[in-house]
């Protein structure tokens, strides 16, 4: 009888795998006991977390105590390179762009704003190039119950996507009418030449010249006659000698940024000030409601699935940084103004076993092992149409698809060292995708428990964890820590994460990644 069985779960299990190994949606932390453990959470689910993490953790065993509520919320931020940075600095140079852009349409000679605003600007647009580039958020709140083998839930997942798309062909500032310079000659005062000498060697360092020469028309002979020619024009449109030292400050400690921008410029077909640099803006929220259910088929042998009905809502927004006085941190709240909904359902199955209880004979460390398929049916959404009255440029870059939540497929081992300590890591078999389409998610996850306080009446957990994305190295890892209350039956744990990789904005230092999670719950 449990031969039979035994190959039938194997069967269950084979085909769990071989329906996954497509791409899929970026797996999200739920719950404090994961995120606290790195997001190692397969192979150690059980009790109403379990639905999530890998429905076989659901059957109910002799020895555990897994029926009750837990409720809980969190949020993950990632964030590549230093994009927010750039879009930040962009968006808030957009009227200094707007009078750059004017002084080239009409020839104007430049002022030293014009000059600050050109270096910084391009320095800011280099910080998004790249296909590795974007931010991704993730949050999720619910409530699950869990009855014997069943759970009930109610469930918000939510994720977003901020996406620079960098124009690199209209960069010129030599085209049509052009920005004019000053006289080549060596300003009149002691100051001004100091800064012309500090800026012409901030260009030779940088070996650039020959490509800011031609977006000039080719008119200076020499790098000394150029960055005189800087400087006295600031100095004819009035600027101070202070101000002049600013603009020479900003240009030079800029030039590494904005060198590889001046170099493109050079072969570039398109002007500066038509420049169509923009973000683009994806969301989408998902409401589950799921049931779930867990099986042991023998000893050490559990199998477990989660249907689930689920409303999606999908949203798109974008915004022409240079042109357009919008907010970073409003670009995903403009996204909700053009939304969709739609109504799909999905389904998930988990395999957990035990090696010990399988063998039925005390293994060293009582390994455990986990396999979680979530979505195995691919369930798509529809997104919504752009707004008629929107930028051409952010029309191109307006996403038709379906949004496919794409089937994915984790597994996790587990062994407990000590009867106060369990060690778990998980692995996405898959390589799944992000809203990002150049960003692929493949986590690694390693995690450590350590009940520091282990009584019938009171329990307290402590949690350290690492994860990293073995499929795109410029995202950052992150380093976990969880802690748990867990008093006559009654939870309230905590758990977050960091990354050692920083991002600014506003100038102020933050991580490039970051989590938070709080659970709240009666477990009898």
């Amino acid at each position: 009888m449990h031969t039979t069985t035994f190959r039938n779960a194997v069967v269950f299990t084979a085909a769990l795998f071989l329906a996954s190994v497509a791409g899929a949606q970026q797996w999200q932390f739920v719950g404090t006991r994961a995120m606290g453990m790195g997001g190692a959470g397969v192979a150690t689910a059980f009790g109403p977390d379990a639905q999530y993490w890998n429905p076989a953790g659901l059957a109910q065993e002799d020895d555990t105590n897994e029926t009750g509520l837990l409720i809980n919320a969190g949020a993950t931020f990632e964030a590549t390179k230093n994009v927010l940075e750039g879009v930040r600095d962009l968006t808030d140079m957009a009227d200094q762009y707007k009078a750059l852009k004017t002084a080239i349409d009409n020839g104007n000679t430049a002022t030293a704003e014009n000059i600050t605003t050109l270096f910084k600007g391009l320095s800011d647009i280099s910080k998004m190039i790249g296909k590795e580039t974007g931010a991704l958020i993730n949050a999720d709140a619910g409530a699950v119950f869990k009855f014997k083998n069943f759970a009930v839930s109610g469930r918000a997942l939510g994720t977003g996507s901020i996406t620079p798309v960098v124009d690199t062909k209209n960069i010129q500032f030599n085209t049509g009418t052009g920005l004019t310079l000053g006289a080549t000659t060596a300003p009149t005062s002691t100051s001004n030449q100091s800064a012309a000498a500090a800026l012409a060697a901030s260009i030779d360092a940088h070996s650039l010249f020959p490509s800011l020469n031609s977006l000039f028309n080719n008119a200076y002979a020499s790098t000394t006659a150029l960055a005189n020619a800087i400087v006295n024009a600031a100095v004819a449109q009035g600027a101070t000698e202070a101000q002049i030292l600013d603009m020479l400050g900003v240009a030079t400690s800029n030039m590494d940024g904005a060198a590889e921008i001046i170099i493109q410029a050079a072969s570039a077909t398109g002007s500066y000030k038509d420049n169509e640099t923009l973000v683009m803006a994806d969301a989408a929220t998902f409401g589950e409601m799921s049931l779930g259910y867990g099986q042991q088929v023998i000893p050490g042998l559990k199998v477990g699935g989660n249907f689930k009905v689920i409303s999606g809502y999908t949203a798109q927004s974008g915004v022409m940084v240079l042109t357009e006085n919008e907010d970073i941190k409003d670009i995903l709240d403009k996204a909700y103004d053009n939304k969709k909904n739609s109504t799909n359902i999905g389904i998930d199955l988990g395999v957990m076993a035990n090696l010990s209880k399988l063998l039925d004979k005390e293994v060293f460390w009582n390994p455990q092992f986990g396999l979680t398929a979530r979505n195995l049916n691919n369930p798509k959404f529809d997104r919504p149409g752009a707004p008629a009255d929107i930028n051409a440029a952010i029309a191109r870059n307006w996403r038709t698809d379906k949004y496919e939540l794409k089937p994915q497929l984790r597994a996790g081992v587990a062994v407990n060292p000590f009867n106060w300590m369990t060690a778990a890591a998980d692995i996405d078999v898959t390589e799944n995708d992000t809203m990002i389409d150049s960003i692929k998610s493949r986590q690694l996850a390693l995690g450590l428990e350590f009940n520091v306080v282990n009584g019938q009446r009171f329990n307290m957990p402590l949690r350290i964890g690492y994860n990293k994305n073995l499929a795109d190295s410029s995202v950052s890892p992150f380093y976990t820590a969880g802690i748990g209350f867990n008093m006559m039956h009654f939870y309230i744990e905590l758990a977050g994460a960091i990354s050692s990789d920083t991002t600014k904005i506003d100038g102020n230092t933050i991580p490039n990644s970051a989590a938070a999670s709080l659970t709240l719950g009666f477990l009898f």
